[in-house]
């Protein structure tokens, strides 16, 4: 009778030891899936984000580049608008955005 008990009680303990190292690899494995669908996911967003914090925060250029405006060629229509100068026998806009 003393044999038979000690026979379960091993018994059962090598099925505990059995069920926690389940668990363990469970987890383990839940652990990896996750963190490779996480990194996955923010390397997907990592440009967006990275953007939106570069325009947010950089200062605005508020330059300008003058720029030739094919389409006007005399002086007349050239100094029409402000901000216009006709020379070299070219109109040149000096409030040409960059960004443009």
């Amino acid at each position: 009778m003393f044999s038979l008990r000690k026979t379960q009680k091993s018994s059962q303990s090598l099925q505990d030891y059995s069920n926690s190292v389940s668990w363990l690899y469970r987890n383990l494995v839940f652990i990896i899936i996750f963190c490779v669908v996480i990194s996955t996911c923010l390397y997907a967003i990592y440009p967006f984000v990275l953007t939106f914090i570069t325009e947010k925060f950089s200062p605005s250029s508020n330059y300008s580049y003058p720029t030739s405006i094919p389409w006007l060629t005399n002086k007349a229509e050239c100094e029409h608008n402000p901000g216009r100068v006709w020379r070299d026998n070219h109109c040149w806009d000096y409030e040409h955005d960059p960004s443009f």
